[in-house]
């Protein structure tokens, strides 16, 4: 179990900076120290490592959601912090950056971190409508698609940054000064009870 550890934080920082196509499986086992027989007694393929870090980041990023989800903020507020503690995640977590950038490359077939995060957002916007949290006219996919372009935005500036060394306490702040701005126009006013 060391090995595959070893193999697999090796990995994500891997495809994190260089994509699948850039990851070399030599630079994986010089990274983390491994033969390349034991690299692919872990792992048989190089498809199977990308989608064991996949899986990986999706666990986080699930850990983030179920965490957070269970918060007493309001669906439209959760959804906004849900969205910005997945980029400050982001930020920190190379699993979870290698496990997004992954999923834009390959598509959901390496495991697609957003199915983790997108249907729980998509469940509380629908909660914000019921309870017309939502201004009129505002559609609830449409806010479900803002979160998505912004957390995948998050991805590609913290891709940009790797090597300043991104603070995820600042990415997250960022998101939430965006979410702020936006809640004034999807936000609708208080209903008086």
């Amino acid at each position: 179990m060391l090995t595959r550890g070893r193999l697999l934080r090796a990995a994500a920082g891997e495809f994190a900076l260089h994509g699948y196509a850039g990851t070399s499986l030599q630079e994986v086992c010089g990274s983390a120290g491994v033969s390349m027989g034991a690299l692919t007694f872990h792992f048989s393929t190089k498809r199977a490592l990308a989608e064991a870090i996949a899986e990986s980041g999706a666990a986080e990023v699930r850990d983030t959601v179920e965490r957070v989800t269970t918060d007493e903020a309001g669906p439209l507020l959760t959804v906004a912090r849900l969205t910005c503690d997945i980029a400050g995640l982001l930020a920190v977590s190379p699993v979870v950056r290698a496990a997004a950038r992954l999923e834009k490359e390959l598509g959901s077939a390496a495991g697609g971190w957003c199915a983790v995060w997108r249907p729980p957002v998509e469940e509380l916007l629908d909660q914000a409508r019921a309870l017309k949290e939502l201004t009129a006219g505002v559609e609830a996919e449409s806010v479900v698609q803002l979160a998505e372009r912004l957390l995948f935005g998050a991805a590609v500036v913290v891709d940009s940054e790797a090597g300043a060394g991104t603070d995820a306490r600042a990415e997250s702040e960022r998101l939430a000064r965006i979410w702020s701005a936006v809640m004034h126009g999807v936000r609708a006013p208080a209903q008086p009870d």
